[in-house]
This record gives C-alpha cells, sequence and structure tokens, in this order.
C-alpha cells in the first residue's frame, strides 16, 4: 500500500510540474502572439505611410519630370532648329560651290567634245567626198562596161547575121545542085546522094552546135544582165538608205542647234538671276553694316539696346527670307544646272550615235565597194571568156567557110566528071551496042547482077527517104529562124532595160550631186556655229572672272556674319549667366531648376554655390576698398569740384546735341515702327484670308473623305466577292490545266500514230496505183498485139452473145443508194466542229466534235447552220463539261497540293491519282459524248452475216462466174492477158530472127554491087585526074565571083561598124550637155531651198523661244501651286497631329483613372482579408495573402500609357513591390 501511495504521489507531483509548465507555456506564448501582434500592427501603419509618402513622391517627381522632359523637348527643338538651320546653309554654301565647279567642269568638257566633234566632222565629211568619188569612178566604170557589152552585143548579131545570109546562100546552092544531080545517071545519084546527105548532116550538125552555143551564150547574157538589174536595185536602195541617214544626221544637227539655242538663252538667264543675287548680296551687306551701327550705338543706353535688339530680329528675319530665297534661287540654278547636265549628256549621248551611224555607214560602204569591185571583176572575166568564146566561134566559122569552098569545088568537079562520064558512055553505046549486049548476056550467065529495076526501087525509096529528110530539115530550120527571132526580141528587150539602168544612175548621180551640195551648206552652217561657241567661250570666261570675284566678296560677307553671329552669341551667354546667378541667389536651391547649358553642365550644383559665394564675398571685400578709395576721393573731388563745373557747362552742351540726335532717331524709328506695324496687319489679314480658305478647303476635304470611305466599304465588299471568285478560279484553272496535261498526253500519241498511218496508208495507195497502171499498160499492150483473127473471132462472140449488164447497172444504182442513205446518216449523227489540217501534211487532219446530240433532219438549211453555230457555243461554254472535268480532278488536285518533290513515295502517289482522275475524266466524258460512237462503222460488214454488204458481194461474185463461163467479160483477167503477150513476144522473136537472115543476104548482095562500083570507079580515076589539072590551070588564072561577094560583104559591114561607133559618140555627147544642164538648174534650185530653209529655222527658232517662255510661266505656276499645296498638307498634318495628340492625353488620363481604380479595388481587398483574419476565431490561422495576378495586370497595362502614366504605374508598382 505504501509502494502504491509512494507511486500515486510521485505520479500527482509529476502531472502537476507538466500542468504547471503548460501554464507557463501557454502564457508565454500568448504574450508572445501579443507582441507580435503589436509589432504586425506598427509594421502595417508603417507601410501603409511608406505607400503614402511614396505614391506623393512618385506623382512629384512624375510631374517634374513630365515639366523637364518638355523643357528639355523646347531646348533641343530650339537647338536643332538652329543646328539644321546652320547646316543647310554649310549645304547650300558648298553645293553652291561645288555647283560652281561641275559648271565650270562640265563647260570645259562641253568645249572638248565640241572640238572633237568638230574633228569628227571634218573628218567625215572628207570620207564622204572620198565615197563620192569611189560612186563617181564606179559609175563611170559601169557605164564603159555597158558600152563595150552593147558593142559586143551588135557585134555578134552582125555575125548571126552574116551566118544566116551564107546559110541562105548554102541553101540556094543545094537547090541547084539538086535539079543538076537529078540529070546525071542512075548509077552515079547514089554516090551524089550520099556526098549531099554527108555535107547536109555535116553542116546542120555544125549549125545545130553553133545554136546550142548561142543559146548558152544568150542565157547567160541573159543572167549577166538580171545580176546587173539585181545590183543596180541593190545600188537604188543602199542609196535611198544613205538618203534618208543623211536627212537624219540633217536632222540631229538641227536639233543640237536648237539645243546650243536653248542653252545659250539659259546662260543668259543665268546671268541675269547672278545679278540679282550680286545686288541682293550688296543689300545684305549694306544691312549687315546698318547692324553693326546699331549694334555700336546700343552700347550707350540698355533702352536701345532693347529696341535695337527687336530691330534685328526683324532684320534676321528679313535677312532669313532672303536667305530663303537665295537658297531658292540656288535650288533653281541646281535644277538648271542639272537641266544643262542632262542636255549636255543628251547631246554627247546623240555624238555618240551619230559617231556610231556613221562608222556602221563606212563599213557598210567599204563591204559595199568590196562587193562592187569583186562584181565587176567578175563581170570581167565574164566578158573576157564571151569574148574568147567569139573568137573561137569566128575561128570555127571561116573554118566552116573554108570547108564549105572545099565543098563546092569537090561538088563541081563531081558534076564535070559526071558530064564527061555522061558523054563517054553515050558514045560507047552509040559504038558498041552489040558488045554491050554479049557483055551483058555474059554477065547474066556469069555473076547474075541485080536487075535494073530493083535497082531503080531502091533508088526510088533513097529519093522518098532523102525527100523527107530535106522537108524536116526545112522545118527545123523555120524553128531555128523563129527561135532567132525569138532571140533577136529578147535581146532588144535588153537593150530597153540596160537603157532604163542607165537613166536611173543618171537621176542617182543628180541626187548625189544634190547631197553634195546640202553637205556644202551644212558644212558652212557648222562653221558659223563655231564662231557662235567660240564668241560663247569668251563670255563664259568673263562670266566666270566676275563669278570669282563675287565667290570672294560672299565668303568675305559669311566671315563677317559669322564674326557678328560668335559676338551675338557670346553676349547672350554671358547675359544668360548673370540671369542663372541671380536667379540661384534669389531661389537658394529651394525649387528643382533646369540643368544651364554649354559650359555649366560641367559643374555641380554644390560646386557653382561655392563659386558664386567666392565671387559675393570678393565683391563684397571690393566695394569695402571701394568705399574707403571714395572717402578719399571725395576730398580730391571737394578740390576739382571748380574744374568739373566748367566741364559740366561743356557736357550739358554737347548732352542737348545728343539729346536732339536721339529725338530725331526717335521719330524716326517710330515711323518704321508705322510701317511694319502696317505690313505685319495686311500679312495678318492675307493670313486670316488663307485660313478662311483652308478651312473651306478642309470642309471639301472632308466631304470627299466620307465619300471615299463609302467607295471604299464597296471597294471592299467588291473585294473579298472577287477574292471568293479568284480562289473559284484558280481551283478552276488548276484542275483544267492537268485535265489539259492528261489529255495532251493522250492525244499527241494518238496523233502521231494517226500521221504514221497516213504516210503508210499513202504509200500503199501509190503502190496498189502502180500497180494498176501496169495492169491497164499490159492490157492495152495485149489488146494492141493481138491478131486480127482473134479480134474478129472476139466480135464474132460479142455479135453472138451480147452481154446482159443489167444486172450491173442496177447493182451501181442500188450501191449509189446504200451510200447516200449512209452519208445522210453520217451528216444528221456527226457532231463535227471542224478538221483541222497541218499546212505541210496535206492528207493529215484531226476531227474536233462537240458533245451534244443534233436534230438537224427536222430543220431548214439556214436554221441548221444557227443551231450549229449555237450548239458549239454551248458545247464550248457547257457548264456540265467544266463540272466534269473539276469533279474528276478533286483527287489529282489534292494529291499535288501534299506533294512533295523531294520524296519517292509521292510520285507513285501522284502517278496513282492522275490514272485514277483520268479514268473519271473518260467516264464523265463518254457520257457527256454520247452522240459520238466510239468505235468506226468498218467492222459492220464483219460482224453481220445476213447483211446487204454481204448479199452484194455474192451476187457480183455470181455474175463474174456466168459472164466466165460464157466468155462475156467487161474486163480481161491479168492471167490471160500476160499469157498473150507472153505468145506475141514469142512470134515477135522469130519475125526478128528471120528479119536477121534476110539483112545479112543483102548485106553480101551490097558488098558484090560495091565491088563493081568500085572497079568502076577505078577507070574513071584517070579521067578525074587530068580534069583536075586542067581545072587548076584555070583558077590560077581566074578569080572566083564569091570570093569577091564575101570581101565586098566584109568591107560593107566594118563601115556600119563604124557608123553605128560614131552615132553613140554623138548621142554620149548629146546626153553629157544636158547632164550639164540639168547640173546648172539643180544648183539653183538647191541654193533657193538653202534661202527657204534658213528662213525656216529662224521662225522655228523664234518659236521655240516663244514656247519656252510660256513653258517657264507654266513652271512658276506649277510651283506656286505645289507651294499651295505643301502648306495645305503641313496644315492638314498639323491638325492630324493636334487631334491625334488630344487623343492620346484623353487616352492617358482614362489609363490613369482605370489604373487607380484598379489600386483602390486591390486595397479594398487588402483591407477586406486583413479585417477576416482579424476576426477569425483561431489567430494562428491568420496569414496576411496579397494578390498576386494584380501586379501583372499592372505591369501589362503600364505598356499602353504615356510617359506620365508610365512613371504612376512605375511608382505603383515598386512599392507593391517594396
Amino acid at each position: 500500500m505504501n509502494l502504491n501511495t509512494s507511486s500515486n504521489g510521485t505520479g500527482d507531483t509529476q502531472r502537476l510540474k507538466s500542468a504547471s509548465l503548460d501554464v507557463k507555456q501557454v502564457l508565454k506564448n500568448e504574450t508572445e502572439l501579443d507582441i507580435t501582434a503589436d509589432l504586425r500592427k506598427k509594421l502595417h501603419r508603417a507601410k501603409k505611410e511608406k505607400l503614402e509618402i511614396t505614391t506623393k513622391h512618385n506623382a512629384e517627381l512624375a510631374s517634374y519630370e513630365s515639366q523637364i522632359a518638355k523643357l528639355r523637348s523646347e531646348v533641343e527643338k530650339g537647338e536643332a532648329l538652329r543646328q539644321s538651320l546652320e547646316y543647310d546653309l554649310a549645304v547650300a554654301r558648298k553645293e553652291a560651290g561645288l555647283g560652281r565647279r561641275a559648271a565650270e567642269q562640265r563647260l570645259a568638257e562641253a568645249h572638248r567634245i565640241q572640238e572633237k566633234l568638230c574633228a569628227q566632222n571634218s573628218e567625215l565629211q572628207a570620207k564622204t567626198n572620198e565615197t563620192e568619188k569611189a560612186f563617181q569612178t564606179s559609175q563611170q566604170k559601169w557605164k564603159e562596161e555597158c558600152r563595150r557589152f552593147e558593142h559586143d552585143l551588135e557585134e555578134r548579131d552582125n555575125m548571126i547575121q552574116n551566118c544566116n545570109r551564107e546559110y541562105d546562100l548554102l541553101m540556094k546552092e543545094k537547090s541547084r545542085l539538086e535539079k543538076t544531080l537529078q540529070e546525071v545517071l542512075e548509077k552515079h545519084q547514089q554516090e551524089k546522094n550520099e556526098m549531099e546527105s554527108h555535107i547536109r548532116e555535116t553542116a546542120l550538125e555544125d549549125f545545130r552546135l553553133q545554136e546550142e552555143q548561142w543559146e548558152a551564150e544568150r542565157r547567160e547574157l541573159q543572167f549577166i544582165v538580171q545580176e546587173q538589174d539585181t545590183a543596180v536595185q541593190n545600188m537604188h536602195k543602199k542609196v535611198e538608205k544613205l538618203e534618208t541617214e543623211h536627212m537624219d544626221c540633217s536632222d540631229l544637227l538641227r536639233r543640237q542647234t536648237s539645243e546650243l539655242e536653248f542653252s545659250t538663252q539659259r546662260e543668259e538667264r543665268l546671268r541675269k538671276e547672278f545679278e540679282a543675287t550680286t545686288l541682293r548680296v550688296r543689300k545684305l551687306e549694306e544691312n549687315i553694316e546698318a547692324e553693326r551701327a546699331a549694334h555700336l550705338e546700343s552700347k550707350f543706353n540698355s533702352e536701345i539696346i532693347q529696341l535695337r535688339i527687336r530691330d534685328l530680329e526683324g532684320a534676321l528675319q528679313v535677312e532669313k527670307a532672303s536667305q530663303a530665297e537665295a537658297v531658292a534661287d540656288l535650288e533653281i540654278i541646281r535644277n538648271e544646272f542639272k537641266e544643262v547636265e542632262s542636255a549636255y549628256e543628251r547631246e554627247k549621248h546623240n555624238a555618240q550615235e551619230s559617231f556610231a551611224k556613221l562608222n556602221l555607214l563606212e563599213r557598210e560602204y567599204f563591204s559595199k565597194n568590196k562587193k562592187l569591185n569583186e562584181e565587176i571583176e567578175e563581170q570581167k572575166k565574164v566578158i573576157i571568156d564571151l569574148s574568147k568564146r567569139l573568137q573561137y566561134n569566128e575561128k570555127s566559122c571561116s573554118e566552116l567557110q573554108e570547108e564549105l569552098v572545099m565543098a563546092k569545088k569537090h561538088q563541081a568537079f563531081l558534076v564535070e566528071t559526071c558530064e564527061n562520064n555522061v558523054k563517054e558512055l553515050e558514045s560507047i553505046l552509040d559504038s558498041f551496042t552489040v558488045s554491050g549486049q554479049w557483055t551483058s548476056g555474059i554477065h547474066k550467065d556469069k555473076d547474075k547482077p541485080p536487075s535494073f529495076s530493083v535497082v531503080l526501087e531502091t533508088l526510088r525509096r533513097t529519093l522518098t527517104d532523102y525527100q523527107n529528110k530535106l522537108e524536116d530539115a526545112s522545118n527545123e530550120l523555120n524553128s531555128m529562124n523563129d527561135a532567132k527571132e525569138k532571140a533577136c526580141n529578147e535581146l532588144d528587150s535588153t537593150k530597153q532595160k540596160i537603157d532604163s539602168h542607165t537613166k536611173n544612175i543618171k537621176e542617182l548621180q543628180d541626187k548625189l550631186a544634190d547631197v553634195n551640195k546640202e553637205l556644202s551648206h551644212l558644212r558652212t552652217k557648222c562653221a558659223d556655229r563655231e564662231a557662235l561657241i567660240s564668241t560663247l567661250k569668251v563670255e563664259l570666261q568673263n562670266v566666270l572672272h566676275c563669278w570669282e570675284k563675287e565667290k570672294a566678296q560672299a565668303a568675305q560677307s559669311e566671315s563677317e556674319l559669322q564674326k557678328l553671329s560668335q559676338a551675338f552669341h557670346k553676349d547672350a551667354e554671358e547675359k544668360l549667366t548673370f540671369l542663372h546667378t541671380l536667379y540661384q541667389h534669389l531661389i537658394a536651391g529651394c525649387v528643382l531648376i533646369k540643368q544651364p547649358e554649354g559650359m555649366l553642365d560641367k559643374f555641380s550644383w554644390c560646386e557653382l554655390c561655392a563659386v558664386l559665394q567666392e565671387n559675393v564675398d570678393a565683391l563684397i571685400a571690393d566695394l569695402n576698398r571701394a568705399n574707403e578709395k571714395i572717402n578719399h576721393l571725395e576730398y580730391i573731388c571737394k578740390n576739382k569740384s571748380d574744374t568739373m563745373r566748367e566741364l559740366q557747362q561743356t557736357q550739358e552742351d554737347t548732352f542737348t546735341k545728343v539729346a536732339e540726335q536721339i529725338k530725331a532717331q526717335e521719330s524716326c524709328w517710330h515711323k518704321q515702327k508705322k510701317e511694319l506695324e502696317l505690313q505685319y496687319s495686311e500679312l495678318l489679314l492675307e493670313v486670316q484670308k488663307r485660313a478662311q480658305k483652308f478651312q473651306e478647303i478642309a470642309e471639301k476635304n472632308m466631304e470627299k473623305l466620307n465619300h471615299i470611305e463609302k467607295s471604299h466599304e464597296q471597294l471592299v465588299l467588291e473585294n473579298s466577292h472577287f477574292k471568293k471568285l479568284l480562289s473559284q478560279t484558280q481551283r478552276e484553272q488548276m484542275s483544267l490545266l492537268a485535265a489539259c496535261a492528261l489529255m495532251a498526253g493522250a492525244l499527241y500519241p494518238l496523233y502521231s500514230r494517226s500521221c504514221a498511218l497516213s504516210t503508210q496508208r499513202d504509200f500503199l495507195q501509190e503502190q496498189v496505183n502502180t500497180f494498176e497502171l501496169f495492169k491497164l499498160e499490159v492490157r492495152t499492150l495485149a489488146q494492141a498485139l493481138s491478131t486480127v483473127e482473134e479480134k474478129k473471132q472476139e466480135e464474132a462472140k460479142m455479135k453472138k452473145k451480147t452481154f446482159k449488164g443489167l444486172i450491173r447497172v442496177f447493182r451501181k444504182g442500188v450501191i449509189a443508194i446504200l451510200a447516200a442513205n449512209r452519208l445522210k446518216i453520217l451528216g444528221q449523227s456527226c457532231a463535227s466542229l471542224f478538221t483541222w489540217m497541218e499546212s505541210f501534211k496535206e492528207g493529215i487532219g484531226m476531227l474536233v466534235c462537240t458533245g451534244e446530240p443534233k436534230d438537224k433532219h427536222k430543220f431548214p438549211k439556214h436554221q441548221k447552220e444557227q443551231l450549229r453555230c449555237l450548239q458549239a457555243l454551248s458545247w464550248l461554254t457547257s457548264s456540265d463539261l467544266l463540272a466534269a472535268i473539276i469533279s474528276s480532278m478533286a483527287e489529282l488536285q489534292d494529291v499535288i497540293g501534299k506533294t512533295d518533290p523531294n520524296s519517292r513515295i509521292c510520285g507513285h502517289l501522284l502517278i496513282g491519282a492522275a490514272k485514277n482522275s483520268f479514268a473519271k475524266l473518260m467516264d464523265k466524258i463518254s457520257l457527256v459524248m454520247e452522240c459520238i460512237p466510239l468505235h468506226s462503222s468498218r467492222s459492220i460488214t464483219y460482224v453481220e452475216k445476213d447483211s446487204l454488204v454481204q448479199r452484194l458481194a455474192h451476187g457480183l461474185h455470181k455474175v463474174n462466174t456466168l459472164a466466165l463461163k460464157y466468155g462475156l467479160r467487161g474486163h480481161v483477167p491479168i492471167m490471160k492477158s500476160t499469157a498473150s503477150l507472153q505468145k506475141q513476144i514469142f512470134g515477135f522473136t522469130q519475125r526478128l530472127h528471120a528479119a536477121e537472115v534476110e539483112r545479112r543476104s543483102l548485106r553480101l548482095e551490097v558488098t558484090e554491087f560495091k565491088r563493081s562500083v568500085n572497079e568502076m570507079k577505078k577507070e574513071l580515076d584517070k579521067a578525074q585526074g587530068l580534069q583536075m589539072q586542067l581545072n587548076e590551070f584555070k583558077q590560077s588564072k581566074l578569080i572566083t565571083h564569091e570570093k569577091f561577094e564575101s570581101a565586098c560583104e566584109e568591107l560593107n559591114n566594118a563601115l556600119l561598124r563604124e557608123q553605128q561607133a560614131q552615132m553613140l559618140l554623138n548621142e554620149q555627147a548629146q546626153q553629157l550637155q544636158e547632164l550639164n544642164y540639168r547640173l546648172e538648174l539643180h544648183s539653183s534650185e538647191e541654193a533657193d531651198k538653202n534661202q527657204t530653209l534658213g528662213e525656216a529655222v529662224k521662225s522655228l527658232s523664234e518659236a521655240k523661244m516663244e514656247l519656252r517662255r510660256k513653258d517657264q510661266s507654266l513652271r512658276q505656276l506649277n510651283r506656286h501651286l505645289t507651294q499651295l499645296e505643301q502648306d495645305k498638307r503641313r496644315l492638314e498634318e498639323n491638325i492630324h497631329d493636334a487631334e491625334s495628340a488630344l487623343r492620346m492625353a484623353a487616352k492617358d488620363k482614362e489609363c490613369v483613372a482605370n489604373h487607380m481604380r484598379a489600386v483602390e479595388n486591390t486595397l479594398h481587398k487588402v483591407r477586406d482579408e486583413i479585417s477576416l483574419s482579424w476576426s477569425a476565431a483561431s489567430r494562428n490561422d491568420f496569414t496576411l495573402q496579397l494578390p498576386k495576378l494584380h501586379l501583372e495586370t499592372f505591369a501589362m497595362e503600364g505598356l499602353k500609357g504615356g510617359p506620365e502614366v508610365v512613371a504612376c504605374q512605375g511608382g505603383m508598382l515598386y512599392c507593391y513591390l517594396r
């Protein structure tokens, strides 16, 4: 029990101790909580006070910073204006100096370029003279060659005439020989006929060769004449081109002269403006001197200084206005210099172009000269070849004449021998008749010579053949005469062409003379212009000297102005420092002031105050010293008062004089003030009027703006509508492009295959045609070579059994009706628009069809044409077709939009999509174009067994078999005709074999006859030798009549040639006289033209001057208008700026108000939370939670306001963050 009690007592004590500890801890915790609560309250109060202080401080700082920013902005604006003005002045001076230097350099360059152009002009003139000389020489050479050519043609004509005469003589001699040959015996007729035929053949062959040569020569001559015609035409074209280029050059020279005149006028204007600027500068110098005097006088009194400052401000404004005017004048001068530069560059460019054109002309001239020389050399070569051919022909003609003479001699010898032989034969027959019979009987028995009747028949046949040949030769001679007449006519036409060409060349020479005269006139003009340019150079040098002098004076005036401005700035700075020190002494740092500028920026406020205090102490010490000195000096002054009184009297007199002078100056200043006030009042009235005008314009512009806004809204609606349409059209365009690409890829290979098939069809058709022609030729040969008996048998068969052709007639009618019906059905079911045919492939064409059904059989012809046009239009603009294409191409468009060109899988997808879309498109096109069948109608005959075509073919086969049975056929088969041809050819070969055997036997007989003839010839050779000796003896003593006639003809021809040459010389002399007379007339006409041109140029220059004056007035008016528009724009901009500033201020106010409201709301929320925390039951749960999102919202909203709003928000945020 004791143990239990002791244990219970220890437990109670422990419990009591623990309870006491708990109570103590609770008390400590309560005291700590009270202390923490008090501390928290104090902290909250301190934070509130800090917030209020910081808000006030931030507001004051924001206001002061805004004031400082405004003042700084104003100061910076003033400084910027001053610096901009100074920079503009410096830039204007520099630009003026650079412009003057550039103008001087440009003038120097213009002089240099002008000298170069003059040199080039002289060189070009020399080149033109050289070209004219070369052209004249080439023309003379060409004329000489033409004359030579005409002379050669005349000689050839004479040769042809002589040959024709000789040919006529030969024909006469031939007729004589034929008469004599008829009287000769039959035995000698064969030899004579052979000789005549040989002579005729040789003569005809020679004449044919000569005629062929002459025809070739005539063709060559025609070709040469054509080449000369083309050359002359080319020369005409080249001369026309040269004339056009010459006119262009003259126009360029006229333009350059007009531009030079315009430049001289501009120089005169610049001179006038320069004089005006010099007068203005002098006025400025006078004003500056007056300002100096005013400045010196202003030192006497401060009031006079203030008045003078006002006057100076007015003068400065006037000077600024004058400087602005000077700047405007400088800008005008710059613009004029720029215009001068542009004109100079244009002239330079024109000169370069003219130089390039002249170079091209020179090159063309040299190339043309080379071509002409080459052509002349070729013509010379041709003429040499022709002369050689003529010589060769003359030689051949002389040789032929000699051969003809020899032949005539041989013929005469044969005639004589024949006569002697006839006499001898008659005498022998008279004396030996019996022996002749005996010999003839012996010959009959032994050799059996051919009968006399057979020989006579052969002679008759040969004579008839020769008569036919003579007739053919006469016909050929007639044809040759006709060809000769044609050649003569052609030669006459060529002569006429040559005459026309000579006339054209003369006209060209006249034109060249005119051009040379124009060139001389232009040279004189250029010399006059060069003289004018030299005078202008001298004047420019004088102007440049004056410009430099005035430049130096302007530099001096500028330096003086700078000195005055520096002195004025120094005075202003001293005054500002003095005022600043006084302001500091008065206010003594109570208010934040603006920092001084210039040297004051280097010191702080403390340093400045210390320095000023030191200066004040020094001044006080100086004042004390001065007071001591004054006391000392008062003693001295008392002694000198007497002397001062006397001086005072003199000073009073001087002061009275000065006062009178000052009064006079004041009266003058009052007058000037009144004048200035009147001027300013007038200016104010003008400004008010302008303001009213601008207000009216602004109202009008507002109305316009309203109208424009309405139109803008309408345009926006239209734009949206057009965007939708554009997107639709783009989709349609893409789908149509894809469809066209696929259809083109499918169509072109089909077209190429059709082209190949058409070429194959043409080739096969040609082969079939050739085969049919071959068949026809074989049949015709078989019919022609068939014997007379076969023909008679066929005629008898045809008489016996006439072929009944009524079935075939009926069949033809049926086939025609079938073809007509098929054509009608095709025409009704045809939906073709047109067939396209290529120009170079005539047989290849493509049919273009429409896809809508047609019902033409219900309408007349004119309605059918209208319906066809309507159907074509509906097909070309069908919406169903477009919808089908777009729907079929949708899948492909989706794949195209998703494809990447680099990926490999996209290619397979694109090809698959293309295949699917093409299949869809073809299905839909097949639905649309139901009227056109896909398969051709050729397979109908093969499909239907019992068709009409097969029945007709079966009937034709039956009719042909029946005709073959009865032997009644319209056309013989080709195999039978070939068999008959083979038989006939075999018969012909047998006949030929027999004819050859007969020919050999006849040859043997002819050889025997020739042997007998040779024996007779040997007997006659002896008699011929004796007669030859007699004839030679006779010919040695006598001259033939033919030689005498030939010599007379040659002499007559020579006389005719000399007469023709004299006639040509006389004609040429007359032509030269006419040309000289024409040249004189052209020179007089050109002088009159030059006078009229000079007067026209003067009138044009005067008109140009008037136009330029009008242009200047228009430019001035345009400048005024532009200035007024600029003023208007400035006013509108100012109005817009003011409105925007007001809007920004209102926005800033709204932002500040919203910000303050948000701050108040947050404060109320914080207070509510604090109150709730105090009212909570458990104090341990109290924790102050400030809002987090409000700071972010404030930070985001702080970007919207102006600088004041930003400063306010920054302060508030800083306080919240603290």
